[in-house]
């Protein structure tokens, strides 16, 4: 669904349209993604994630719903417990 869209946007071009607004969940990702260490394990500890994304406005179900949809596309995974998410 995202695929199209971005096609879309691209065929579009720059014509006055600025941005595209971004979906909460994408802005979750990439809030997380930015807190992967360089090296080393690629897993963040979950509650430093939620409280990262909640001081930036989201909700704690918005929190949620990302975690759960980049899950199902195998992007991360959170273990059983909900202390870490690891990037695959």
């Amino acid at each position: 669904m995202r695929l199209m869209e971005m096609s879309k946007d691209s065929l579009l071009g720059d014509k006055g349209q600025t941005t595209r607004t971004q979906r909460p969940a994408d802005v979750i990702f990439a809030t997380i993604r930015e807190m992967v260490p360089e090296k080393g394990a690629r897993s963040v500890k979950f509650s430093e994630a939620e409280q990262r994304c909640v001081s930036k406005g989201f909700t704690p179900a918005q929190f949620e719903a990302a975690l759960e949809e980049y899950e199902e596309l195998n992007v991360w995974l959170v273990n059983q417990a909900r202390t870490k998410i690891t990037f695959v």
